[in-house]
């Protein structure tokens, strides 16, 4: 009866972290037709019921499938009458750290209960300033090839949106760009009285995500514009090796994202 037990959970432990229909059809075998699926979130609990539904969402590929897929899960262990197992996960960004699942049987060994847990990283930090690990993800963009995308609306009204691979983080509350042409579209609009500005990092690799909203201007100083210059990387200088470029600061209003290191908001007037 133990080997059918740990069989079962094999099962229906496959069925989750491949999503293939044929581990799904093998987990049938060891569901009751009245099973229940009790999926237990921070916010509450939910119970699906009956084996056909109880088998939609153990099985299949769903958005979380990729991450059950690289993690390490646990043989089932006996904890009086039922078995529990452990899937542990890579960190990555928007993704569970772990999941725990506790097996109930009925008399003819057959899974009576799934009680499926996520353990998640909870809600986002509020943080005054850019933390550590987004700087550091911003700054490599360019080289991680995850360059950030930046909109803003030209003077016709009209969104646009262009890959700015020179984006860094120029202070703890500001990004900055060298705009090769000083008479570009970007500049046109930041200097025409439309100076409202979104950019979007994304890495589906670590599954980060970084969502910024600002307010951009111009510097004209030189001790701004060779500052900028100087922190932009080469492969970007050598495209206007004469800074007749523009230097453009955006001062954060909005910043929420998350990656590995966990979510994290800021919020400035």
């Amino acid at each position: 009866m133990a080997d059918k037990r740990v069989q079962a959970a094999e099962a229906v432990v496959k069925s989750i972290k491949t999503g293939e229909r044929s581990a799904s059809e093998r987990a049938r075998e060891h569901l009751a037709s009245d099973v229940v699926l009790e999926i237990v979130r921070a916010q509450g609990s939910e119970e699906i019921k009956g084996i056909d539904q109880v088998l939609f969402r153990l099985g299949g590929i769903w958005a979380q499938t990729p991450i059950y897929q690289r993690g390490a899960w646990s043989e089932p262990k006996a904890d009086g009458d039922t078995l529990k197992v452990e899937g542990v996960f890579p960190d990555l960004g928007a993704a569970p750290q772990a999941m725990n699942l506790t097996f109930s049987f009925n008399g003819d060994g057959k899974v009576s209960r799934v009680v499926q847990q996520l353990v998640t990283g909870g809600p986002p930090q509020q943080v005054d300033e850019i933390p550590t690990y987004m700087r550091g993800q911003i700054d490599s963009a360019l080289f991680n090839n995850t360059p950030m995308v930046v909109c803003y609306v030209d003077e016709n009204g009209q969104p646009q949106q262009s890959l700015r691979g020179s984006t860094l983080v120029f202070s703890p509350t500001q990004l900055a760009i060298w705009v090769r042409s000083a008479e570009g579209g970007i500049v046109k609009a930041v200097s025409g009285g439309n100076n409202k500005l979104s950019l979007l990092y994304r890495d589906s690799n670590s599954r980060s995500t970084i969502v910024v909203q600002g307010r951009g201007s111009i510097a004209t100083d030189e001790e701004t514009r060779h500052r900028l210059y100087d922190m932009t990387p080469e492969v970007e200088q050598m495209h206007d090796p004469d800074r007749k470029g523009a230097a453009l600061i955006i001062d954060i209003v909005r910043l929420q994202g998350g990656g590995p290191k966990g979510n994290f908001r800021m919020q400035r007037e």
